[in-house]
């Protein structure tokens, strides 16, 4: 796990998806990018690991990806928790914005 920081509804973690993951060799050959659905259930599974329970999504409101992720990037996901079980991440590669997503959570993920 990379550089990690919890603060009250919100939490940080920095990690990387690794150029030989299963996900990434059929999904451009030759310059591999890191599919939408693997960023976001990499971001959860480690912020979920960083919160000390998993953080289960039961729907995503909105999904957005600014930017391709190459392979070995290092990424930034922050997820900020609202009321009534709403969350938002945050995914960043340098500090530049490459996706945004809405998810709705149970609310055992964030009592």
């Amino acid at each position: 796990m990379g550089v990690a920081t919890v603060a009250p509804d919100q939490a940080t973690i920095t990690f990387c998806i690794a150029p030989d993951h299963p996900a990434l060799p059929g999904h451009f050959p030759g310059a591999p990018v890191v599919p939408g659905v693997l960023l976001l259930a990499e971001g959860l599974q480690r912020l979920g690991l960083l919160a000390g329970a998993p953080i289960q999504c039961r729907r995503i409101e909105s999904a957005k990806f600014f930017r391709p992720v190459a392979a070995g990037a290092t990424v930034t996901a922050t997820l900020t928790m609202a009321e009534h079980g709403q969350g938002s991440i945050e995914f960043t590669v340098a500090t530049i914005p490459v996706a945004h997503v809405t998810i709705m959570t149970t609310p055992s993920a964030h009592e």
